[in-house]
């Protein structure tokens, strides 16, 4: 009996520490999301600099609004050279970064704290509307992309703080080497 209580402890402390690394059960690559957003948008901001269009949407969720904020990202290449988008570095958002920080089994204890997860049907019901609006926002954050000249690039991301705006740094590499950092 000691030795079960022992292996479920290990799997307990272990899990966090399992999430950081790039394995074949948590890794969730990014992927484009081309669908049309339906969430009730709620703020827009653009920045553009040397050629560099970023623009941020923050929306709000229909089931999952306790949980996390969903934002969009839209990276243009309006330079005259391809762009490599070395990867996206992040302080609290459930997607995991170019440092390989994820704080997504956060969004999980986050919701045993709400009434509607004890309650069998209603989570159920809830759980699975709630899932699947979070899910295009918690792909990991992409790596060594390259941006061609004119070409746009859609980042989803959940961010975890619910009552302010939180950003992004995205790490760039020119054709010539250089590296720039833009925390938008």
């Amino acid at each position: 009996m000691k030795k079960i209580f022992v292996l479920i402890a290990a799997l307990l402390i272990s899990a966090p520490a399992f999430a950081a690394i790039d394995t074949w059960f948590n890794t969730n690559p990014y992927k484009n999301y081309d669908k049309e957003i339906t969430l009730q948008k709620i703020h827009n901001d653009v920045y553009e600099k040397d050629g560099i269009k970023i623009e941020k949407n923050i929306f709000k969720f229909d089931y999952s609004y306790k949980e996390g904020v969903p934002y969009e990202y839209i990276l243009t290449n309006n330079t005259d050279q391809d762009l490599l988008l070395k990867g996206v570095d992040s302080d609290y958002h459930a997607n995991k970064n170019i440092t390989r920080k994820s704080h997504w089994t956060r969004v999980n204890v986050r919701n045993l704290k709400y009434w509607q997860t004890y309650v069998p049907f209603v989570d159920d019901y809830y759980g699975f509307k709630s899932t699947r609006e979070q899910t295009p926002y918690l792909y990991d954050f992409p790596k060594n992309h390259t941006l061609k000249k004119g070409e746009n690039l859609r980042i989803l991301a959940m961010g975890l703080h619910l009552d302010k705006m939180q950003n992004l740094t995205f790490i760039f590499n020119d054709s010539n080497g250089n590296d720039l950092k833009i925390t938008f």
